[in-house]
């Protein structure tokens, strides 16, 4: 018999991702300044079109790679300046390499999932492009450890509630693990359920807001370390 429900994010929590993102962001920043805009503007100028266009748009790869060319637009618009074809196309030549980036699993995580598998029940749940999601999940050949995989538009207290009366999960023995205080931390807060945060050691800004009750959440340096908080039935003897 399960004794915890696991909730567990996937992006930056069981895989590499905003890392490159930042590193297309950099190329971005550089290659606008080639063409004479500050990179800290650039980066600044992606940021709010960002902020605008993920409600109406969502977090498809395809998007931030729009994103960058409105950037560039944008910028060109602030310094009275037609943009260039040319330099679009290098514009989406570089947001292209976001799509189907290598998966890197944090340390120890297909052993802390076996660990766990046997005596909790592990729900997946991850936002974003379903295709691009999908993907993701098939390439880390993690899906086996979860009794359920659950990819949604956007993460909250709703589509919590959702996961636990869909499986009749007991709220004081369900735990949301992720790595945003957004997405993953304080809708769990919310809910009523156990948050354990695992930082990332490169934070999207999108996802960084205030922890609403830190006194009630467990933050853990390493994905590993969650074999010592559930630790199954033999090491508990």
């Amino acid at each position: 018999m399960a004794h915890y429900a696991l909730i567990l994010d996937a992006d930056d929590t069981l895989w590499e991702n905003n890392i490159f993102y930042e590193q297309t962001i950099q190329s971005f920043a550089q290659r606008m300044a080639q063409e004479g805009f500050d990179p800290q503007r650039a980066r600044e100028t992606l940021s709010q079109v960002e902020h605008e266009r993920i409600p109406l748009y969502g977090y498809a790869p395809q998007e931030f790679v729009r994103s960058l060319v409105l950037t560039y637009h944008r910028l060109c618009q602030e310094d009275s300046r037609p943009p260039q074809p040319e330099v679009e196309a290098e514009v989406e030549a570089i947001g292209r390499q976001v799509i189907e980036y290598p998966i890197i699993l944090m340390d120890g995580v297909p052993e802390t999932l076996a660990r766990l598998r046997p005596h909790c029940r592990l729900f997946l749940l991850t936002k974003g492009d379903p295709q691009a999601q999908r993907s993701k999940i098939e390439r880390s050949g993690l899906a086996p450890y979860f009794e359920a995989v659950h990819i949604v538009p956007e993460k909250g207290p709703d589509v919590l509630q959702d996961l636990i009366a869909r499986y009749n999960l007991d709220p004081a023995r369900t735990w949301m693990v992720g790595n945003s205080p957004r997405s993953d931390i304080n809708p769990a807060l919310e809910v009523g359920i156990g948050a354990i945060y695992i930082p990332y050691h490169t934070p999207w800004s999108f996802e960084e807001t205030p922890i609403v009750d830190p006194q009630r959440v467990i933050t853990l340096e390493r994905f590993s370390d969650l074999v010592h908080l559930f630790p199954t039935p033999e090491d508990s003897l």
